[in-house]
């Protein structure tokens, strides 16, 4: 992919929204006066639980993408706002994943074939180190937090706000402890009726000053794979308990030409020597009963699909 933006001389964006809800955009406005100073930890959460029929309306068919692929996949939700606000990139990751639960009757039905959730601990390029949590555990809601060697930022947990702290010995005596609402800071109006708090709007916006003004968005091809790599190493790395494995740099072709003959993958349909299971849990087949229920809400949203 790299390559082939290279080659067109076109500018590519990742469509990731979560960075320019307001209170990312008001952190990454903070860390770039200095409030915190330099960065050193962060967290980035992105928890979305759903029920089997939730799941199943938005995923029609056992090979469709969302029933296999491994939770450290979806992980641009919680790495992107802090790699927004902080503009550092990982360059080692650590992955772990929260095996299925068979008595959790949300998935005792389901026709997933991977684990619900998963945690990821990477190094940054400036030595910070932060920690991703991702997908399907109880408790809907996404939490951003940065610490610096002078400050703190943070979401609160449930609300649009932002939490600032800045001890006194940091503050010339003044401790500084706020919680506000901040703005988006253009386009008030209509990034406030947007979905997911705004960054559908941004996201589109930014697409849009692309075409108009020639204007490369933050989230460019590099910044994409980057994400991306993180996703599935933090299984690879899963798969061998934790362990830790650098992030390559595609931005540099002989990086590129060190992996562009992987083919490593948990896609079903690639399945094979050497190829791992979507589960670390090993191979997971649905149940009968699963199979009848997943036909039962396909047909009745009106999916023609196969389930065997």
């Amino acid at each position: 992919m790299a390559r082939a933006v290279e080659e067109s001389g076109k500018i590519y964006m990742f469509a990731e929204n979560y960075p320019y809800v307001a209170a990312n955009q008001e952190m990454r406005r903070l860390y770039r006066e200095g409030f915190v100073g330099k960065f050193t930890y962060g967290e980035g959460e992105y928890i979305h639980p759903s029920t089997i029929e939730g799941r199943l309306s938005i995923s029609p068919g056992l090979q469709h993408w969302r029933n296999w692929i491994p939770s450290t996949y979806y992980c641009t939700h919680s790495l992107a706002p802090v790699m927004y606000i902080t503009d550092t990139r990982p360059v080692t990751v650590n992955g772990f994943v929260i095996p299925r639960d068979h008595d959790d009757p949300e998935y005792a039905l389901s026709v997933n074939r991977q684990d619900p959730a998963s945690i990821i601990v990477c190094r940054m390029d400036n030595q910070a180190l932060i920690k991703l949590a991702q997908v399907s555990m109880r408790g809907h809601g996404t939490h951003y937090r940065i610490h610096g060697n002078q400050g703190l930022m943070e979401t609160v947990l449930g609300t649009n706000e932002l939490r600032i702290r800045k001890e006194a010995f940091d503050n010339n005596g003044e401790l500084i402890e706020r919680r506000y609402l901040p703005e988006f800071p253009v386009h008030k109006e209509m990034a406030s009726k947007a979905t997911h708090g705004g960054g559908d709007f941004f996201t589109n916006y930014y697409f849009g000053e692309a075409i108009r003004e020639n204007i490369q968005p933050y989230l460019d091809v590099y910044k994409g794979i980057d994400m991306s790599l993180v996703g599935i190493l933090a299984y690879r790395s899963a798969l061998e308990d934790g362990v830790p494995l650098r992030v390559p740099d595609f931005r540099n072709e002989a990086e590129r030409q060190e992996y562009e003959n992987d083919h490593w993958s948990p896609d079903p349909e690639r399945a094979g020597p050497g190829q791992p299971f979507p589960s670390i849990t090993g191979e997971v087949q649905p149940s009968v009963e699963a199979l009848e229920l997943a036909n039962k809400v396909w047909s009745k949203n009106g999916y023609n699909v196969d389930t065997q």
